[in-house]
């Protein structure tokens, strides 16, 4: 018979050798929990709209037709070209949220000369020749996701900082808005708006025409697309008249045809524009662009045109370059009436060479307080050559050539507008 004490410090091993086999358990089934959940890291993503259902829908018999067609067309690679162009981002980790972050920065020499008649000379408001250095830096932030009923959920910001003539900043708001299925609402451009010339560096550096907006976007069928919005132009007085008095936001539709290598816009504007004695003027605005891409001896070419007419109206028409010099001479309280036109070419030559060249014709008649119409005048013509070593960098020579002509009784200060402006510049770009 064993005696208590070898009874115990058996009794003791045993008790230590469970709870080190459940220690090790423990550590074992730890260790296998861990390794069955892979550590968690950023994910990739494209912030990329879904498609709306078109309001009217094809027949069946016919999207596939047409979704053959496409097949055989080997439409499949500009399907993959559209993959490319939609901003790149991350997903963090416990987030279904995708965020994408850009921006550009663009640095050159610029050199601009100035002709003028003797009268306008003698005023001494005439710019004299200067070589410049051009600097602005564009940065944007946006996101996106899918919610659990099926919206889908996207916001932006984006905002530059321009170098001024006199060697400081400005910063200006490209757009602040928040998306919600086929609504828009925030700080963005306009759906008027259709040619930018962000191709051009002497354009881009302008900041874009910006708007307070309530927008309403739906796809009525596969190719057509309606967008409705109340704008407001008082969040950008540099570009645009001043509107003071005003009741009611701005109304545009737009309606928007994309089709393989075609794109048509149409647009139309409603204003309310304050006159004398508290009473207002109705302005209205129309325009029409499109732009076709094809190709020209087996390498892309791009052609685009736009006119657009306003009585009223006259930030609706024009490059941005066209409003910054035209706008400030304008009140709020007298009418006008115009038209602008600009036809733009755009070529690869090459994988890394390009080129692009514009054309472009303001006119803008102005009441006057002596009872005779003023009448402003714009003609611009610009070209460039890039050279696009890699994805991302852009280097170019631009020149420019306008000629302008700015008759307003009592605007002294349009004498320095009257005349022919050259420009030159050589300039790097650099996205990310």
């Amino acid at each position: 018979m064993r005696s208590p004490a070898l009874v115990a410090s058996a009794a003791g091993r045993w008790v230590s050798t469970a709870a080190l086999a459940a220690v090790l358990s423990l550590l074992a089934g730890a260790e296998a929990g861990a390794a069955s959940k892979p550590p968690l890291f950023l994910r990739s993503c494209t912030i990329e709209p879904p498609e709306q259902t078109p309001l009217f829908s094809a027949p069946t018999s016919a999207r596939a037709a047409a979704g053959d067609e496409t097949d055989d067309d080997g439409d499949d690679d500009d399907d993959d070209d559209d993959d490319d162009d939609a901003p790149r981002g991350f997903i963090s980790p416990g987030s279904s949220t995708c965020i994408a972050v850009s921006g550009t920065v663009n640095a050159g020499i610029q050199r601009d000369d100035f002709r003028a008649n003797a009268l306008a000379r003698a005023t001494g408001l005439v710019p004299q020749s200067v070589t410049s250095f051009p600097l602005s830096t564009t940065f944007r932030i946006e996101t996106g996701q899918s919610l659990s009923n099926g919206l889908y959920l996207a916001s932006a910001f984006e905002f530059s900082v321009d170098t001024n003539s006199e060697g400081g900043n400005d910063l200006s708001i490209g757009e602040i808005s928040v998306t919600l299925g086929a609504f828009t609402f925030g700080v963005a451009g306009s759906r008027f708006d259709f040619w930018a010339g962000d191709e051009f560096a002497f354009i881009a550096r302008i900041p874009s025409r910006t708007v307070s907006l309530i927008g309403y976007e739906r796809q009525l069928t596969e190719a057509v697309s309606l967008s409705l919005s109340a704008e407001g132009a008082s969040v950008d007085q540099s570009t645009t008249l001043p509107t003071a008095g005003k009741r009611v936001p701005d109304g545009v539709a737009r309606l928007l045809y994309e089709s393989g290598p075609l794109t048509l816009h149409g647009a139309v504007a409603l204003r309310d524009v304050p006159s004398f004695g508290g009473s207002s003027l109705l302005g209205r605005a129309a325009i029409l662009g499109l732009t076709w891409d094809g190709t020209l001896l087996e390498r892309p070419l791009t052609l685009t045109g736009q006119i657009a007419e306003a009585t009223n109206a006259a930030a609706y028409i024009g490059s941005r370059l066209d409003q910054r010099t035209a706008l400030p001479l304008i009140a709020s309280d007298i009418t006008t009436r115009g038209w602008s036109g600009v036809v733009s070419i755009g070529r690869e030559w090459t994988d890394e060479w390009s080129s692009n060249a514009y054309v472009s014709r303001y006119r803008l008649s102005v009441a006057q307080s002596t009872g005779s119409r003023g009448e402003i005048r714009i003609d611009r013509l610009a070209a460039n050559l890039v050279w696009a070593p890699v994805d991302g960098l852009r280097l170019g020579l631009e020149a420019s050539l306008a000629w302008q002509r700015i008759d307003l009784a009592a605007r002294s200060l349009a004498a320095n507008l009257n005349g022919r402006q050259m420009s030159a510049q050589l300039f790097i770009e650099r996205s990310f």
